[in-house]
């Protein structure tokens, strides 16, 4: 893993209308050189690239006629904040180029979680449940200090070359102690339909917290093992409602426990759920690492 120590920190940030840094073509990103385009959607794409000394990362970049700016700054000044913290991703640079603003991070050599489900399917209990504490760990730390994600999904889990998981894709990311209603103010939800829990899907400002994060995480648990997410819908409307008014569908030959966790993960009712990652990672610990047995009373013959 590369840490941010062998990079100059963070300069002044570059964005939509910044000048451009070093000259680039179709073969790299500012002093980059491009190896392989990861992926890409309506807000720009992402690549594995190489930096001057051979290291390998991954560079985000963000279309320039993109709405998304704000977003895109505020993943910036977020990741500045945290990712150096255990299970973030970490954030190496960030710059402007032809082809638009961009930030460089550490690349996560095994994909992100949805690449591994499309690959490899659904994910034993035992190796779900283990993934998934892992995050919860590192969620808690964030909740401790009033950041909650808002937006966790397979997409932003990665994982390193060892199988560990990465949190990723801060552009919705929300310090509590910030008064700024931007984003979820006026009635906008914001965050992907499937892991949204129902404070966030109907844009309740004042209900949002740590356990909004339980929800989405507890969704996520649910389809490493299912192969499909909790709730579903053929428009969003419908799988809206299905969050707002199903149950949790059961997970046969999974232990009795599991699912009790996963139900309280997904209650409707934000005080129902775990109230943060902490609270999630301390129920799970157990199922996975149940304390020993003590052993019967010796038998005198």
């Amino acid at each position: 893993m590369i840490r941010p120590e062998a990079y100059a920190r963070l300069g002044q940030l570059a964005w939509v209308h910044a000048p451009q840094g070093e000259a680039d073509d179709e073969t790299r990103i500012g002093r980059y050189r491009i190896v392989a385009r990861i992926g890409s959607g309506s807000a720009g794409e992402v690549f594995h690239a190489v930096d001057p000394a051979g290291h390998p990362v991954a560079v985000k970049v963000l279309r320039r006629r993109v709405r998304r700016a704000g977003r895109y700054q505020r993943e910036v000044e977020m990741l500045e904040r945290i990712s150096e913290r255990e299970g973030v991703v970490a954030l190496l640079e960030a710059g402007s180029c032809r082809r638009g603003p961009f930030i460089v991070l550490e690349l996560a050599e095994g994909g992100s979680l949805r690449s591994r489900l499309q690959r490899d399917g659904p994910l034993g209990w035992e190796a779900a449940a283990g993934l998934v504490l892992q995050v919860a760990r590192s969620l808690g730390v964030l909740h401790r200090d009033g950041i909650i994600h808002r937006d966790l999904k397979p997409e932003n889990i990665l994982l390193q070359g060892d199988g560990r998981p990465l949190l990723s894709d801060f552009g919705l990311a929300k310090d509590l102690g910030d008064e700024d209603g931007e984003l979820t103010a006026a009635g906008f939800a914001l965050g992907t339909i499937g892991y949204m829990a129902p404070e966030l899907l109907d844009a309740q400002r004042e209900l949002l917290g740590p356990w909004t994060d339980v929800f989405a995480l507890g969704a996520v648990l649910f389809e490493l093992v299912a192969g499909k997410p909790p709730f579903q819908g053929k428009t969003l409307n419908e799988a809206a409602r299905s969050i707002r008014e199903d149950a949790v569908p059961d997970l046969p030959g999974t232990p009795r426990a599991l699912g009790e966790i996963i139900r309280r993960c997904l209650t409707k009712d934000a005080a129902g759920r775990y109230r943060d990652g902490a609270e999630l990672a301390a129920a799970l610990e157990p199922l996975l690492h149940p304390p020993p047995r003590p052993e019967d009373p010796a038998h005198d013959g």
